[in-house]
């Protein structure tokens, strides 16, 4: 930009910003100022848009990003480097204030910076305004009947890739936890895309009893934020049942440990006698058990208590055990020592076990968050 200062013909938005210099210019309408060319003026129309757009979604808090025109920002920068201006703030923040403060005021919603519930994004070049939403973090603990399996699996015949047996989407028909809930907490939050985090896990045969087997999902780019603490879902006549939800602050950065009460249907090589069933019981009264994992290092874990009765070959077996000994590896010995297997000197099978209860054992943790606010 050439000329003297007089000659600088600017809107009254980008005159301000220049650092006390405005009766250096000559105000004019936003359409014809040298720097914007009339993009300040479309502030509040951008605000009300953005307003709009968050109708759908449950917030607190929210921040603006701005995306100017080519060349806007490159304009009063050579403007304030031929002037040797320092200015007050630069059009882009001036823009994303402007927006921000028509928003808070129509709203009622604070601005904060650093830890938004949603983030609304402006491109004045283009006139688009889209909203992305943080993460919700949902903790739950589900109880389920037989015949529902946690994870969902992949297709065997297409392994992901999606085909005509599994309806393209990559993952087997069958019912799992997973699917189910995504389902569901997908109706509650507006948002399909969720990764889970389970502590523990069981069989597709398995019951789950309550209080229930904790899980933490994330939500990515939810809608709503309010979910409810319990609620139900109907799988081929059965009832899936997740109680005690509700969403954390913020994502976990640490996950408690856990011990559970597992009830096992197993069957013996031999048969069981009562004296045996009194030396299952004595070992294992808070005994150490090494659990070999494949490819790592060997593990310690805890058994805090057996008991067992036995019918013949049959054996119904209730232990405590701490979260990550699998089970039918603690029954049968496989990289498990000592096992059941070992302690009745027979190889021993699990048919079948279910969860009876699961104990956390510590707090969930949580990074500190410094949030920085703006009230307009």
């Amino acid at each position: 930009m050439s000329g003297t200062p007089q000659e600088k013909r600017l809107c009254r938005y980008c005159s301000e910003r220049q650092g006390g210099q405005q009766d250096a210019f000559v105000i004019v309408p936003g359409l014809e100022c040298a720097v914007c060319s009339g993009l300040m003026d479309r502030t509040d129309a951008t605000g009300e848009l953005a307003v709009r757009r968050l109708r759908r979604y449950e917030f607190r808090t929210f921040a603006v990003g701005v995306t100017l025109p080519e060349g806007v920002q490159e304009r009063e920068d050579e403007l304030r480097s031929g002037l040797r201006l320092k200015g007050n703030e630069t059009i882009k923040t001036q823009a994303a204030r402007l927006v921000g403060s028509y928003m808070s005021r129509s709203t009622r919603k604070r601005l904060d910076k650093k830890n938004p519930d949603v983030t609304v994004l402006v491109n004045f070049g283009t006139g688009e305004v889209s909203v992305s939403s943080k993460p919700a973090f949902f903790y739950g603990r589900y109880t389920k009947p037989a015949g529902i399996a946690q994870r969902r699996s992949f297709c065997q015949l297409c392994r992901g890739s999606g085909c005509e047996k599994c309806g393209n989407t990559g993952y087997e028909r069958r019912p799992s936890v997973e699917e189910s809930l995504r389902k569901k907490l997908s109706g509650f939050s507006g948002s399909p895309k969720m990764v889970f985090t389970w502590l523990g896990s069981e069989d597709r045969e398995s019951r789950v009893f309550p209080p229930g087997r904790p899980f933490i999902v994330e939500i990515k780019n939810p809608r709503k934020r309010k979910l409810p603490r319990r609620f139900g879902v109907r799988v081929r006549h059965r009832t899936l049942t997740v109680t005690a939800g509700r969403v954390l602050p913020s994502k976990p950065t640490r996950l408690p440990s856990f011990r559970f009460l597992t009830e096992i249907r197993a069957v013996a090589a031999t048969k069981v006698d009562q004296k045996s069933l009194r030396e299952l019981k004595s070992a294992f009264r808070r005994a150490a058990v090494t659990f070999q994992r494949p490819n790592n290092r060997p593990t310690t874990k805890t058994v805090y208590g057996v008991s067992a009765a036995a019918k013949g070959r049959a054996l119904l077996i209730r232990a405590e055990i701490d979260g990550g000994l699998p089970v039918k590896r603690f029954v049968s010995g496989e990289l498990v020592s000592p096992s059941v297997s070992e302690v009745l000197k027979t190889e021993v099978g699990c048919r079948s076990f279910d969860i009876c209860r699961v104990r956390e054992i510590g707090e969930i943790g949580f990074a500190e968050v410094t949030r920085s606010e703006e009230k307009n």
